[in-house]
């Protein structure tokens, strides 16, 4: 028997800043659209212990019993992006515990598991010197991580977080609600800190012997290999531990200077190329490397007009010429192009929605979708405004290795690029004298293909390179 959701509800941007400002994490993963792109989770993201706490809120509101609360336990198995809905699932409710399901996108979010009982011992021994929530979200080694300790200070008090939780609050107390607010806190702005990610939390009912507006931790825990700490908690009527990852920092692309050997001063002089896609990863260092070959590059962005510009001004530094232009890939391309001054030679599409996204299902047609769009009715119609304004322009379309090996949950992506690839060819033989030169890239460093561990990728400088020199091969430089 199937039952209805015990609630559902899609957290948009007004509440993620409302429960940043109570709980202090303001990890920028969750409130900054440019920099959260440049996260595995490639948009803004829900904080874990917000769906947490609304989860338990929800489930006060329908539990008659309210049964004191021994241990709470949550694992939070994928990022959900705002905007996307959440349901709530009971899975199981007996006398001793109830165990919840967050799903979105129809694959789980988060498994919280409530255990009743009274509740354990104190602890006995504070931890380290008291710490102020931070305004900025500290960016720490691991060596910096080991061994950290000390007593995180409630963002607000906790009436304030009370507020947007009632029904938990009365439950569970102010104090818990704050010091489970304090836990994203301490994750997201402390430790791991600016590069985190928070995984589970498990926590045991306790007295307190002295009241503080306050969680003690003390890392425990550091695991280099895969990136995981984990760290004890006590504070607000809670003791137990968390656990977090630090992923691993935006990746930074080779500085301007640092590839002028690569390419030949004035291989490409005398060729406007325009880099879709090109103020991040791959689009930018292809940007870099026909600059370095003196073409005239035009760099665009679809949100991140700053770092648009940090390409444009590292390339300038170097002695090329750069331009930028705002572009959306979901929008006709033409009216985009009003404001280009003169008419491409050769055009680098590194358009991308999300990559990676967990999933269980063998295939998600919405998903399939969202790649279409991009990689195939983008681009075509890229193509199509640059084919009227100089028929022999020259283009380049990064497909992938993953056309046929095809990683678990990768299959939408595989379909879409090898959809772009079929299109290309139909390109090359319809719209001759233009040109598009497709190349299935390995796995290469980007933003959104780093991972919590350490990897083995190609070299994205030896791949690109052959490419921008093939696909600058045509047409003649003028």
């Amino acid at each position: 028997m199937v039952h209805a959701p015990l609630a559902t509800r899609t957290f948009d941007m007004a509440d993620q800043i409302r429960f940043a400002a109570v709980s202090g994490d303001c990890n920028p993963m969750h409130l900054d659209a440019v920099a959260a792109r440049r996260t595995p989770a490639g948009a803004p993201v829900v904080h874990g212990v917000h769906m947490l706490l609304w989860a338990l809120d929800a489930l006060a509101r329908i539990d008659a019993d309210k049964q004191p609360v021994k241990r709470l336990t949550a694992r939070f198995k994928r990022f959900v992006a705002v905007g996307e809905a959440v349901s709530i699932n009971v899975t199981k409710r007996t006398e001793a515990a109830a165990w919840l399901d967050l799903t979105a996108s129809e694959l789980t979010a988060a498994q919280i598991a409530v255990d009743f009982g009274e509740p354990v011992s104190p602890p006995e021994t504070p931890f380290g010197e008291a710490i102020s929530a931070p305004a900025t979200p500290h960016d720490l080694t691991f060596e910096q991580m080991e061994g950290l300790a000390g007593r995180l200070a409630f963002a607000t008090p906790g009436e304030a977080v009370a507020i947007l939780f009632p029904a938990a609050s009365d439950w569970l107390g102010e104090r818990r609600v704050a010091a489970l607010a304090a836990s994203t806190l301490l994750v997201g702005m402390v430790c791991p800190g600016l590069h985190s990610m928070y995984s589970s939390l498990t926590v045991d009912a306790c007295g307190e012997p002295e009241r503080q507006d306050a969680l003690g931790f003390r890392v425990i825990r550091t695991d280099p290999r895969f990136r995981m700490v984990r760290a004890s908690v006590a504070g607000g009527g809670w003791i137990g531990a968390v656990e977090s990852f630090a992923r691993l920092p935006p990746v930074p692309q080779a500085p301007s200077r640092a590839l002028l050997g690569v390419v030949e001063p004035g291989e490409f002089a005398g060729c406007l190329a325009l880099v879709v896609g090109g103020s991040r990863g791959l689009g930018e260092l292809s940007a870099k490397l026909l600059a370095a070959g003196g073409a005239k590059v035009i760099v665009t962005y679809r949100v991140g007009s700053a770092e648009a510009e940090a390409v444009a001004s590292d390339i300038r530094a170097a002695g090329g010429v750069c331009d930028t232009l705002a572009y959306d890939s979901s929008q006709p391309a033409e009216a985009q192009f009003a404001r280009l001054d003169g008419s491409p030679t050769h055009a680098y599409y590194f358009a991308t929605p999300s990559i990676y996204k967990a999933q269980s299902a063998l295939f998600a047609r919405e998903r399939l979708s969202a790649f279409l769009d991009v990689y195939v009715d983008g681009f075509y119609d890229l193509a199509r405004a640059l084919r009227a304004r100089r028929g022999d322009v020259s283009l380049f379309y990064p497909s992938s290795v993953f056309v046929t090996e095809r990683p678990r949950g990768m299959i939408e992506y595989a379909m879409a690029k090898a959809a772009g690839e079929t299109l290309c060819a139909e390109m090359n033989i319809a719209w001759a004298p233009m040109r598009v030169t497709v190349e299935r890239l390995p796995r290469l460093l980007t933003d959104q293909t780093a991972s919590v561990t350490e990897a083995k990728f190609a070299s994205p400088i030896d791949w690109l390179a052959p490419a921008v020199r093939e696909t600058q091969s045509w047409p003649r430089p003028l």
